[in-house]
């Protein structure tokens, strides 16, 4: 059975598109994320870049709401998904930073969201309760 990652990028768009409008002074996730995502470099496919943003923002969410938890073994399950695509012909030390610069670019991702939602965290924490209902995206939560 092939994962379909459809409803990933329904979730991140949806997640996304979902948090508060800031006023033109506040920091906006969308520019470092797509800063965090130019510093990828390649080094994910697309679908892997949809998964560790959604990761990100549900830690974030998961830092800043109450009843927001992550669940250690979904969080373990979503980043072995992002193991690059020609580990087979990699060292361990080319491993070793793959895995050392994904988390570099997790923590900005994450940092990103926090400072998104610093204004209006209770809108925030509403529009991820939806998200965590929608049975559409079960397989997307990383949330408990």
């Amino acid at each position: 059975m092939r994962f379909s990652f459809a409803p990933a990028f329904g979730l991140a768009a949806a997640l996304f598109a979902a948090q508060p409008a800031l006023a033109d002074d506040q920091p906006d996730s969308g520019f470092v994320r797509a800063h965090a995502v130019d510093l990828l470099e390649g080094a994910l496919t697309p679908d892997q870049t949809t998964t560790l943003q959604l990761v990100a923002y549900q830690a974030a969410i998961a830092a800043a709401c109450d009843g927001f938890t992550l669940d250690g073994a979904k969080v373990g399950k979503a980043f072995e998904k992002l193991a690059p695509a020609d580990a087979a012909k990699m060292t361990d030390a080319q491993k070793d930073y793959h895995d050392q610069h994904l988390l570099v670019i997790y923590g900005i991702l994450v940092g990103g969201e926090l400072a998104a939602m610093a204004d209006d965290v209770s809108a925030a924490c509403a529009k991820a309760g939806e998200a965590k209902a929608d049975p559409e995206f079960a397989a997307e939560v990383v949330w408990e």
